[in-house]
């Protein structure tokens, strides 16, 4: 199964869409900033759940970094901002997801020299009470007991992630200004390459941090049809539609009363129904091949084992025979004496003669019923009657007879 931190999102913030860089980071910082081109304020910082905040390749604040990007700006549909969000495994600790967070935006910064402004956010509480208070920063848990509450699936959806805005233009190190197009990451044919790259490396990272942490979990930033084409999962996979803040929130609060009844709920519990039971089929279906393979190798393995073993004793035993061109005294032979060979002669001769006689009766013994030619069926044995004397000897006692 895939992690659920397997997601790593790439959003444009245009002009065109009525989007305003100052405005965004205000909200992802949870920040109160001034757009000095238009005289707006946007105030962000009642709102809670920012677990870290920092700027990359900018020495200044967040609010004059995103005003100079707006002032570099000429056209009415430019971008303003292109803002990564990957979502952050809950095996990490909060710590751990700041430091992974801040090595991947120094890697943005080396990559495409742009400024980067990163800001890390807490999971949503599934009690929407709770969550109110939460967003308006009227919780009553504070320190080591708020963080424990963040780990704790019965209270949250344990979805923390990130916010990651880059520049547009390239940004200069040392004197932080602000120059050309990061036309790399803009064009059609290089643009989805970079994308690419810019995920497995964030998953490359993800993964070291999970093994670094002694956890066994681990993202795949691959899509379902390639993760199918390279054997590592089943084919079929419907990709879930992301729902957002505003939409989830609405789902959520239908299943509170019952069921999702809406489209998009429909569509998703059929997705999440589907996936789950190709997974099931395709998972056993791998048990059952790896169980296979893996009888197969013990069978491989002894008679590999068994060769062995006899080619060992085979070699043993030629070891311990002697060589024939290496004579031994036991092995000397030796003519044999002339008494020797008249014994060994006469005993031959006596075994030919009785052999070549064997049908006649010998002399030196008698005839018994064996020896006779019968019939089996009119046969009836013989029985000699023997006389057996008898062991007791009458006794005769004297005696006198009373008389009355």
């Amino acid at each position: 199964m895939i992690h659920p931190a397997s997601r790593l999102e790439v959003v444009i913030h245009s002009r065109a869409d009525g989007r305003n860089a100052v405005k965004s980071a205000a909200y992802t910082a949870r920040a109160h900033y001034r757009d000095a081109e238009s005289g707006i304020r946007f105030r962000s910082s009642k709102k809670s759940g920012l677990l870290s905040h920092e700027l990359i390749n900018w020495k200044g604040t967040a609010e004059e970094l995103w005003t100079a990007a707006e002032l570099a700006e000429n056209r009415g549909n430019a971008r303003v901002i292109r803002e990564i969000r990957p979502s952050l495994p809950h095996e990490l600790s909060i710590d751990q997801q700041i430091n992974l967070v801040r090595g991947f935006c120094l890697w943005l910064r080396d990559t495409y020299s742009v400024a980067v402004q990163s800001d890390v956010h807490a999971p949503r509480f599934i009690n929407r009470g709770i969550e109110t208070k939460h967003q308006h920063g009227r919780l009553s848990l504070i320190g080591e007991e708020y963080r424990a509450a963040l780990f704790d699936k019965t209270k949250t959806n344990l979805n923390f992630h990130a916010h990651i805005l880059m520049t547009t233009r390239e940004v200069d190190r040392k004197t932080g200004a602000v120059g050309a197009k990061t036309r790399i990451l803009d064009d059609r044919k290089t643009g989805p390459e970079e994308i690419q790259r810019i995920r497995h490396e964030w998953q490359k990272r993800t993964n070291s941090a999970l093994k670094k942490a002694g956890s066994i979990s681990r993202i795949d930033m691959r899509s379902y049809k390639e993760m199918a084409k390279m054997g590592d999962a089943p084919e079929g996979l419907v990709a879930q539609e992301h729902l957002g803040p505003r939409r989830a929130e609405r789902s959520r609060k239908m299943e509170e009363k019952g069921v999702d009844r809406s489209l998009a709920g429909r569509k998703r519990r059929h997705a999440q129904k589907r996936n789950r039971s190709l997974w099931t089929s395709w998972l056993q279906l791998r048990a059952l091949e790896r169980q296979k393979l893996r009888e197969e190798e013990s069978v491989r393995i002894a008679r590999v084992r068994e060769k062995a073993r006899r080619s060992e004793i085979l070699n043993k035993s030629q070891a311990l025979m002697p060589s024939s061109e290496t004579p031994l005294p036991l092995r000397e032979e030796r003519a044999p004496s002339e008494a020797w060979k008249g014994r060994i002669s006469s005993e031959w001769e006596a075994a030919i003669t009785d052999a070549l006689n064997r049908g006649s009766s010998s002399p030196n013994r008698e005839m018994n019923e064996f020896d006779e030619v019968f019939d089996i069926e009119t046969y009836e044995p013989k029985f000699v009657k023997q006389k057996y004397e008898s062991q007791l000897k009458p006794i005769k006692i004297r005696t006198r007879q009373r008389v009355l």
